[in-house]
């Protein structure tokens, strides 16, 4: 898909899309020869690599998550990476202490359409009457009219098994907010080190499942063999790639990832709980 910039306070309303959640705060507890366990704040035992959804409120189930050990890996661009840009940098390591739970996939459309329903709540886009959108003919990002969560990056009604878009992070904040009341548990979105934790997967390469990026087919990304409706080809695109979507894709159309998720490689960006920086000088190891 088209490259959508990493997450920050100035991407208020851009086609970006609702971070990952993390849910029911765990506390690890030791195992021998078994997969470790862990405990919620509630007494319910869960086991690493465990799938689960929160029951809410009218028989509804929140967003499917999946138990992720925590662990110490070196967050930022590894070194010698020409295409790195500076606010990834410096390499540092960081340790997730505490065992968590986070969303298999981005929100969806249909997830956040149940959030509105239910709360009537008004997205910035729906109070600002507009959103960023990619447009096909220039091939930048434009503001275009009556646009928001039901939309996709080009501005068409979205499916809903599509990734939401156009929310901006007090929206994010507020839907995890509702899940935390409708299930009595703690949501919240992840911090960019628990985001990249997960999406390392215990690896050094960012194509996690390959080493090298022309091994590579379980991502949407941007490929200059997957041409847009107008048969334009972006410029920034990854040579000789190619992966059946040049926008936006349906959640779970690629391979799961090194700890069970999906689409952190690639479909749309999400925000983090973190502030925004640029680089990683000083930043807290934990």
């Amino acid at each position: 898909m088209p490259y959508l910039p990493q997450f920050s306070i100035k991407w208020i309303l851009a086609c970006l899309c609702l971070g990952m959640l993390l849910g029911c705060a765990k506390k690890p507890a030791e195992q021998q020869g078994a997969k470790q366990e862990v405990i919620d704040e509630d007494g319910q035992h869960f086991v690493v690599g465990q799938i689960f959804s929160d029951r809410m409120k009218k028989a509804l189930y929140g967003p499917e998550l999946i138990v992720i050990q925590g662990g110490k890996f070196q967050q930022g661009a590894l070194k010698g990476d020409k295409s790195a840009q500076e606010n990834e940098k410096p390499q540092h390591q960081v340790e997730i202490a505490q065992t968590y739970a986070m969303s298999r996939t981005e929100i969806t459309v249909a997830q956040f359409r149940e959030f509105i329903k239910n709360t009537g709540y008004k997205t910035q886009a729906d109070k600002v009457k507009s959103s960023s959108v990619f447009d096909l003919a220039s091939g930048k990002l434009v503001k275009k009219e009556a646009v928001n969560w039901r939309f996709n990056h080009i501005g068409e009604l979205s499916g809903d098994d599509f990734p939401v878009v156009h929310v901006s992070f007090d929206d994010a904040k507020a839907y995890v907010q509702w899940l935390s009341a409708r299930t009595n548990k703690v949501y919240r979105l992840p911090t960019e080190s628990e985001w990249e934790y997960a999406f390392r997967a215990e690896t050094d390469s960012i194509y996690q499942k390959r080493k090298k990026l022309e091994e590579l087919r379980d991502g949407n990304l941007s490929g200059d063999q997957d041409k847009l409706p107008n048969k334009r080809i972006l410029g920034n695109a990854i040579k000789n790639y190619a992966d059946s979507h040049w926008g936006l894709a349906p959640v779970r159309q690629y391979s799961t990832e090194g700890f069970g998720t999906f689409d952190l490689l690639g479909n749309a960006s999400e925000w983090v709980e973190d502030c925004w920086h640029d680089s990683y000088r000083r930043a807290p190891i934990n």
